[in-house]
């Protein structure tokens, strides 16, 4: 590669339908959609307490 070339090879396993591509004036944003074993774990996580407290409202009344 040249010393003065400003080409960018990036190598990677991420489908491009899976990302979003925005064209600014100072350049382009990729945006990666992806969700994590994290992610599922914690909205998992909130719903079931959110469940939990609704239905203990409605066994107090």
């Amino acid at each position: 590669m040249n010393e003065g070339s400003s080409s960018v090879v990036i190598n990677s396993p991420i489908d491009p339908r899976e990302m979003t591509v925005f064209e600014t004036e100072k350049g382009v944003i990729h945006i990666i959609h992806e969700v994590t074993l994290g992610d599922l774990l914690v909205s998992t996580l909130l719903a079931a307490l959110l469940i939990f407290v609704v239905i203990s409202k409605i066994i107090r009344r």
